[in-house]
């Protein structure tokens, strides 16, 4: 109960404003905007609302869903403008993130090669049933690959897809994926604190 209370009256942590928002998944990429660029924003806007900003950045480029501006005000009594400037301040010192229509692209090739793998492992060698999908244009490539060898046309014989290569393969995407939507600076701090 003691703790409660010091949490309360004590500035706001990344973690315990991350927990109180319930972006609990974003706490390393705060935590990296902050550390590069928390003082700044401190500077112009408050302890308080530099850590909340650097939540909100992070839960935004996370995609786990930024906390609506009066939550911040009745969970921290921060004024919730005082965040969004402070967020504005991070944001300059970090790269921009990707444009949306790449992300979602990169976001659609993953959906497909993750359909293919549980394809493969279900012991179907063809890709998943996705016609007239717009999913079915985002990976055309692993879709041919995945049935090629089902189409009577085709003179080349493929074995199948092999599961640790598409494994691989949506790690890379999964990596790609977050180095769009974080942006290249804040991937890299990310990443050199792992």
């Amino acid at each position: 109960m003691g703790q409660r209370h010091l949490e309360t009256d004590a500035e706001p942590t990344i973690d315990c404003a991350a927990r109180r928002l319930g972006v609990e998944s974003a706490v390393d990429v705060a935590r990296a905007a902050f550390d590069h660029a928390g003082e700044m924003a401190t500077l112009e806007c408050g302890r308080p609302a530099a850590v909340l900003g650097a939540v909100c950045l992070a839960a935004r480029r996370t995609d786990v869903g930024e906390p609506a501006p009066e939550r911040l005000e009745s969970s921290f009594d921060v004024d919730p403008e005082r965040v969004a400037a402070a967020d504005e301040v991070l944001a300059t010192y970090l790269s921009p993130p990707a444009d949306p229509d790449e992300i979602r692209s990169l976001r659609r090739t993953l959906v497909v090669a993750q359909e293919v793998l549980a394809a493969v492992e279900r012991g179907r060698n063809a890709g998943p049933e996705l016609p007239g999908s717009r999913l079915a244009d985002a990976a055309p490539f692993l879709l041919a690959r995945a049935s090629s060898h089902l189409d009577s046309r085709t003179d080349r014989e493929f074995p199948g897809l092999d599961a640790a290569a598409l494994r691989d393969h949506i790690e890379r995407l999964e990596a790609d994926l977050e180095l769009a939507r974080l942006g290249t600076k804040l991937y890299v701090l990310v990443h050199d604190a792992d």
